[in-house]
């Protein structure tokens, strides 16, 4: 009885691992080429640079079109223009979610988030998660 039982929960177990859905979207891994990663590296850490240096403008540039849309340039400068500059953020990771998406883990100072970076004709645009508070991405 007990083996036939551990073999029940053995195929459950592995049906819903077979399904191949993720539990969330963001959750799909995929490999990535050393080359590629200081790629992603080197795009999140110039546009995070860009927002502790004081300069929103230039790091709303990098954005998507779509989040461009969401939340106009002057608007965003005019709320970080508020902000204190200088307190440098840190890349804590970059992970690959497709072959055109990239999800970037930093820090600023206590407070850590992330945000997207999306691959748009050949280029890495920002795709911020938080664009309301002060000095957020």
């Amino acid at each position: 009885m007990r083996t036939l039982v551990c073999l029940a929960l053995t195929v459950v177990v592995s049906a819903g691992c077979a399904s191949g859905e993720p539990d969330h979207p963001h959750h799909r891994h995929h490999p990535m080429t050393a080359e590629d990663a200081a790629r992603l590296r080197g795009v999140a850490t110039t546009y995070l640079g860009l927002l502790s240096g004081g300069d929103p403008t230039t790091a709303w540039d990098m954005w998507t079109a779509d989040a461009q849309r969401h939340d106009p340039r002057e608007a965003f400068a005019d709320r970080l223009a508020h902000c204190e500059p200088g307190l440098p953020y840190e890349v804590l990771g970059v992970v690959a979610d497709g072959p055109d998406l990239a999800r970037v883990a930093w820090r600023h100072g206590e407070r850590t988030g992330e945000h997207l970076l999306r691959l748009h004709d050949g280029q890495w645009r920002v795709d911020p998660v938080d664009t309301t508070t002060c000095g957020a991405p």
